[in-house]
Formats: structure tokens, C-alpha cells, sequence
């Protein structure tokens, strides 16, 4: 049996893929989608591991366009019949569904599992001015498509005082929209405008604004990668500010540096393992946050292709490891 790694180019997470498949004694190779295309239908005794395009753009609306054409990309591999010794890790249907946030809160929503509560979805400034009116603590404008805190808005608005703070990625520079690796803090509504509206023109989800725990004064939320059955990693996200993605210069923690029940952490384990379940996934990474002061989780939002921590992919590389050998335990066998 082969696996077959897929992207438009190789990456970091790739590579650590191929190399545990290697320490595994398992033959792993990359292909681009055009060339899984063209072998598709000749293809024996594989698993297909479906990852994200590497993209360097920076224009919001041009990413947003990239993100659009994925999404074909994926729909055409999901009209495709495949041999029937050939199974795709996380089939393209579910991780459409991943992708779009709207549609993951509603299915995870009618399946009892908690979310962090949307709100009506505005199409203006002025629809976003008034529902934010109405929530004191905020709100985060997200676009529905996209990962890595790409466009995303933490929005808080006094409407007696007409003050705004914004926390977000996006800056515009001479008129243009750009999706950056930092963090900006935003007061002035003629900068926040065009940026909203970039976000909701894209299509968007409003989110109400619940306080995340604290560890050591920072506010985290949890990226828990897991398959249906088990939980390979948890890394806790760290940072000053209501935005905790890794890669825009938060702090990773350990799971075990939080003094949290026992009961709470089997909760969050059941959570994440019945996210997995619902949306037909194998794998994902699962964001999750604990209300503060309540012990309460919800789930943010799910990956399905969200399983690439480096803190373990630079220590141990075992959740491919695990990845491998749950591949080759659940597919060796019944292809033969």
C-alpha cells in the first residue's frame, strides 16, 4: 500500500509527513492535485492525504479568490468515483464542510455539541454597527472560508462614547487590503470601515465575543488534534490579546501546565472526538476555548486539515506517526 501526500507545493508539513512515513518503513510521495487528477483513476492500494494550498498572497481579496478556487478543486475530487482500493484520509466532502465555519457550527449545533454562539450575519457596516450595539463584550467578524486568523476581526463598540477597538490581521496599504502576520490595534471607524466590509464582502460569520480562560495572565484556547476514537495532541494558545494563533507570534504551552479537573478534560476529549465524528472527518484539529470562570467549553471552529503543530512536529513528529499507523492498521489489510 502507498500514500500519497497531496498539495500544490511541497511544505514543512510535507516534509514531516513523508519523513514518519519513512521511520515507519512506509512509502510515502507528494503529488500536486493536477497530477493526482491525471492518475487518479489508475491508481491500487492507496490512501490520498488531502492538504491545504501553500500560498504566499497577501491581498485579502486575492486570498479570498484562492481559497474560492480550493474549494472547486475539491468539490471536482468529490464527484469523482474512486477504485475501491483507494480511500482519501479525510474525504473531499468533509473537509468542504470543515472549511466553511457557518455550515460546521450548524451541523455541530443540531448535533448538541456546544459552539461559540453566531449571530445574525450582517452585509453592511451599519447592520454590523447595530448588532454590535446590542453586545457589549463584542464580536468576531470572520471570514466563513479561510484559516490562520486570515481576516478575522475582535470587535468591541461603545455606542454612547462612538469608541472602537479592533484587534485584527488585516492592514490596508494604499488601498489595499492586507493580510499580515501581526497583529493591529485599530481606534479610528474610518480605518476599521473598509476592512469590515472587505471581510463581509467576502462572505463572513459575526461570533459573540466569550472570554477565554487564563493561564499566567494570558488568555488561551486549545487547538486539540484528534480522529474519532483518540486524542494525538493538545497545544495550548497563549496570548495577551484575544487572538491566539501560533503564528502570529502567541506562546505554545503544555497541556499539562493547566490545572484544569480531570472531568473538564474528558469532557473537552469527547467534545473533540464527537466533532470529528459529525463531520466525517479522520483527523482534524479542533479549536476549542473554556469560558473563564466556568470550565465550559465550545468549539471554535474545526480543521480537518488543522493537524500540523510544530512544537510536536519538531520534538517527536508523532501525530503523523500515529497518522501512519493508524492508516496502514485500518487500510493494509483490506486492500489486500
Amino acid at each position: 500500500m502507498q500514500i500519497i501526500v497531496v498539495s500544490n507545493s511541497p511544505s514543512k508539513r510535507i516534509e514531516y509527513f513523508v519523513e514518519a512515513g519513512k521511520g515507519l518503513q512506509m512509502e510515502v510521495r507528494f503529488m500536486t492535485y493536477e497530477e493526482l487528477f491525471n492518475c487518479l483513476s489508475s491508481l491500487r492500494q492507496a490512501v490520498v492525504k488531502l492538504e491545504p494550498w501553500v500560498s504566499r498572497e497577501t491581498d485579502f481579496l486575492k486570498y479570498a479568490l484562492l481559497n474560492e478556487e480550493y474549494k472547486a478543486v475539491l468539490q471536482r475530487l468529490d464527484k469523482i468515483t474512486l477504485p475501491d482500493d483507494v480511500h482519501f484520509f479525510n474525504p473531499p466532502h468533509a473537509l468542504l464542510q470543515a472549511l466553511d465555519k457557518k455550515e460546521t457550527k450548524q451541523i455541530l449545533s443540531a448535533n448538541d455539541l456546544s459552539v461559540t454562539p453566531m449571530l445574525a450575519v450582517p452585509h453592511s457596516f451599519d447592520e454590523l454597527l447595530q448588532t454590535l450595539s446590542d453586545f457589549s463584550r463584542g464580536c468576531f467578524l470572520k471570514p466563513r472560508y479561510g484559516s490562520g486568523a486570515g481576516g478575522i476581526m475582535a470587535i468591541r463598540y461603545q455606542p454612547c462614547q462612538k469608541k472602537w477597538v479592533v484587534y485584527t490581521t488585516l492592514q490596508e496599504v494604499d488601498g489595499i487590503i492586507h493580510n499580515t502576520k501581526r497583529i493591529h490595534r485599530l481606534t479610528k471607524e474610518k480605518d476599521i470601515l473598509p476592512l469590515a466590509e472587505a471581510v463581509m464582502y467576502t462572505g463572513a460569520i459575526l461570533e459573540e465575543w466569550i472570554p477565554k480562560e487564563q493561564l499566567q495572565g494570558e488568555n488561551y484556547d486549545l487547538r486539540v488534534v484528534c480522529g474519532e476514537a483518540e486524542v494525538d495532541y493538545v497545544v495550548v494558545r497563549c496570548s495577551k490579546g484575544s487572538i491566539t494563533n501560533l503564528h502570529l507570534n502567541n506562546n505554545a504551552r503544555l497541556w499539562s501546565e493547566l490545572s484544569l479537573p480531570e472531568d473538564v478534560r474528558q469532557r473537552i476529549y469527547l467534545l473533540c472526538r464527537k466533532t470529528v465524528r459529525t463531520l466525517d472527518l479522520q483527523y482534524a484539529g479542533v479549536d476549542v476555548l473554556i469560558e473563564r470562570g466556568t470550565d465550559t467549553p465550545y468549539i471554535i471552529e474545526a480543521n480537518g486539515q488543522g493537524d500540523h503543530i510544530y512544537q510536536d512536529m519538531y520534538a517527536h513528529n508523532s501525530i503523523y506517526t500515529r497518522q501512519i499507523r493508524t492508516i496502514k492498521k485500518k487500510y493494509d489489510h483490506a486492500d489486500r
